[in-house]
């Protein structure tokens, strides 16, 4: 195998709110808030503290150095030049027509372009027409058991199928963190001060919301686990070397097992370690038992999609919610133990209304929840209710796909009751001196934890 020299592209369009590609399964959000000055307020205020680049990025870079390779990681396009053998790019659906220009760019160059990524896989026509090369599939484990593939790609675009499934994430060796922290840090305001990262615990998802959710159309619905030993000897490992004392679970359902993640926090408690970390999960699996340890092994906060209140939105979307009086239970179980929730909801579902939604802005008020987050429904390509809505779609370019853009004709609702929704509901929450002496509280005690590992 030639050894090469390749540059990884993690392009971003310079807007005034947050873009993300690692969320919402790989394929992005634009945390644009856009309505009255608070929204904005809040807009900028995350796009300073909050960033990580897409964990397969960082993940594919690693089985590629694992190879030989030299690799580098920047987010500057200008950073291109002759030196480099292949230039490898994320993609996202919410900074898609930014990766094409970059594209059109690099032809110049006249050396192979290789763009990764679920929408990538997931659309690839776009970024092939412009000249690169998409890898369908899971990138890291393809290359892992493909690494011919990178010697044999040439400067004309096309598909390329690796001759396997998703596979084990146990086998990939350790994303290249070191090599990105040399060009940019990883931040989350919400895990407080320093260093933080992005990590697995597991891959796929089960549950019936793949209906509308972008996850699955890169990991599957089979769960597949690293180990415990490995995955502690993994934060350990970040905790000596890049000094990282927070970490973002990027698991769909952290919760799945209930069994597991009990066995992963004794661990965390074993041997010492002075983390603070969150996660998306369940609030159907949430009991005291689960919420004491998880908080004693450095939990601090959990990502809790709760949707909408309105059962012909759920049954439509094929949404799995834990009843009202669960949901308000889990919450306060979550909270008495120290760990904030951060509950997300939707507006713009099928069936919604401007009505419904504000009776779902009146329930989300009165949860003792820490954060609150409200989205915008957006039907993605790939997933199966996107049929359902690709003759009513109304943006131009896929850019507008932020999940705080209506990008559709709705039923009932306008572009102008959305961002109506949006302003409404931040200003009502945030503007409580309560909760942000609240959110102040619980920020002080995560900087405690990771000096003293107290509390």
């Amino acid at each position: 195998m030639l050894n090469l020299k390749i540059l990884f592209l993690d392009i971003y369009k310079n807007e005034g709110f947050r873009i993300n590609k690692d969320v919402n399964g790989g394929f992005g959000t634009g945390n644009n808030y856009a309505g009255g000055f608070f929204t904005k307020l809040l807009a900028k205020y995350q796009k300073e503290s909050i960033f990580w680049p897409p964990l397969y990025l960082a993940s594919t870079m690693g089985v590629v150095d694992s190879f030989g390779h030299k690799c580098k990681y920047t987010t500057n396009l200008k950073d291109a030049n002759y030196d480099f053998d292949i230039f490898i790019l994320s993609s996202s659906i919410v900074a898609c027509e930014t990766e094409i220009k970059a594209i059109q760019y690099l032809k110049t160059f006249d050396v192979p372009i290789l763009v990764i990524g679920p929408f990538a896989s997931t659309c690839p026509t776009k970024y092939i027409e412009n000249g690169a090369n998409v890898l369908v599939g899971e990138s890291d484990t393809a290359l892992l058991t493909n690494p011919e593939i990178l010697n044999k790609l040439k400067t004309k675009g096309g598909l390329i199928y690796p001759s396997n499934k998703p596979g084990s994430i146990e086998k990939l060796p350790l994303p290249s963190w070191g090599e990105i922290f040399k060009h940019k840090k990883c931040v989350m305001g919400f895990l407080g001060s320093g260093y933080s990262l992005p990590i697995y615990a597991s891959r796929g998802c089960p549950y019936s919301c793949f209906n509308y959710c972008t996850y699955p159309l890169q990991q599957g619905r089979n769960l597949r686990n690293e180990s415990i030993k490995r995955l502690v000897n993994q934060i350990e490992f970040y905790i000596n070397t890049l000094k990282v004392k927070s970490f973002l679970f990027r698991d769909p359902v952290f919760t799945i097992n209930r069994k597991r993640v009990i066995d992963i926090c004794k661990e965390i408690i074993r041997r010492k370690l002075k983390i603070v970390w969150g996660a998306e999960l369940h609030l159907k699996d949430i009991d005291n038992e689960l919420a004491s340890i998880m908080s004693k092994a450095g939990l601090r906060i959990v990502f809790v999609g709760i949707e909408s209140i309105n059962p012909e939105s759920i049954k439509r979307t094929k949404r799995q919610n834990a009843p009202i009086d669960k949901q308000l239970s889990s919450i306060k179980i979550l909270e008495k133990n120290g760990i904030s929730v951060k509950a997300m909801f939707i507006f713009g579902f099928p069936g919604d209304n401007l009505n419904n939604a504000l009776k779902t802005i009146n329930y989300a008020l009165k949860l003792p929840i820490t954060y609150l987050q409200f989205s915008v429904f957006t039907p993605y390509p790939g997933t199966p209710i996107f049929s359902e809505y690709k003759n009513k779609l109304t943006a131009k370019n896929y850019e507008q796909y932020t999940q705080w853009d209506l990008v559709f004709n709705h039923e009932n609702m306008t572009n102008y009751d959305i961002k109506f929704l949006l302003d409404k509901s931040y200003k009502s929450f945030y503007s409580s001196f309560f909760r942000l002496s609240k959110i102040f509280y619980r920020i002080v005690k995560i900087e405690i934890r990771k000096k003293f590992g107290l509390l």
